[in-house]
């Protein structure tokens, strides 16, 4: 392989380490914002149950004194008929009995409602501190190692960049540029090895054989017509699984 080939693929793998430093920390950085917004929405969704359990506990103290309320009615009006004398004034008074019970029936099977609500609440209530909880624990174990990630492959970060500064300064400006723009254009890869059959493992386009002759026998620097990326030849790698297709485009070259 040519000397400034080689210098660019370096240059090429130490970009794909620093990506994979700052990927891993965007995902980690992620993560913690993902659990940050997962614990506002469970605390939101805490107070909101709380509300409603105190509206739950009105709702059965008052119920509580409906239920006596009505007893006592009952026990007072039960004693009165002990001294009504005359049958209308008996029925009368029945008739309240009857519909204070019924009232009362009615309180009590509300206030049942309201001690099943208030169970489920209570629950739902019971699961949410214990998933906060573990939210809670879970984001601070994230944030501690975050830190300590950032600060190791900050380090390891640098000893890259400074290792890229001393290759960079071997590639001519011309080729270094060209790789920059393909990079920033294209992505990963933006030099990109040629098969033994001729494809372009950027596109899996097919060289021309003459072209793809060239860059086999002679020094030269190379872009892929299709994809643009910088082109090398690396008879290692395996035949192209993706289909082939014919290439009018003149390809980029230069003498290295």
């Amino acid at each position: 392989m040519n000397e400034q080939i080689s210098f660019i693929v370096e240059i090429q793998n130490i970009d794909v380490e620093l990506l994979k430093f700052e990927e891993s920390l965007k995902k980690t950085f992620n993560e913690i914002e993902d659990s940050q917004n997962n614990l506002k929405l469970k605390e939101l969704e805490l107070e909101k149950l709380k509300e409603d359990l105190a509206e739950v506990n009105k709702k059965i103290g008052g119920s509580e004194l409906d239920i006596k309320s009505y007893e006592d009615k009952i026990i007072k009006m039960k004693d009165t008929q002990k001294l009504i004398k005359t049958n209308k004034e008996y029925n009368a008074i029945q008739k309240s009995i009857k519909d204070n019970e019924a009232l009362k029936k009615k309180s009590e099977d509300e206030q049942l409602e309201y001690m099943e609500n208030k169970e489920s609440i209570s629950g739902k209530i019971a699961l949410i501190k214990k998933e906060t909880e573990e939210l809670t624990g879970g984001l601070s174990a994230k944030n501690t190692e975050y830190k300590k990630n950032e600060k190791e492959l900050g380090a390891v970060k640098k000893d890259f960049l400074d290792k890229r500064e001393i290759v960079k300064k071997k590639i001519k400006k011309d080729y270094i540029d060209i790789y920059e723009a393909v990079k920033r254009n294209k992505g990963f890869p933006a030099i990109a090895s040629v098969m033994k059959s001729g494809a372009c493992t950027g596109c899996y386009r097919m060289l021309p054989p003459q072209q793809f002759n060239e860059l086999i026998s002679e020094n030269v620097f190379m872009q892929c017509p299709v994809c643009s990326r910088i082109l090398y030849i690396d008879t290692t790698l395996p035949e192209p699984a993706a289909p082939a297709g014919k290439v009018s485009k003149k390809l980029n070259k230069n003498k290295i």
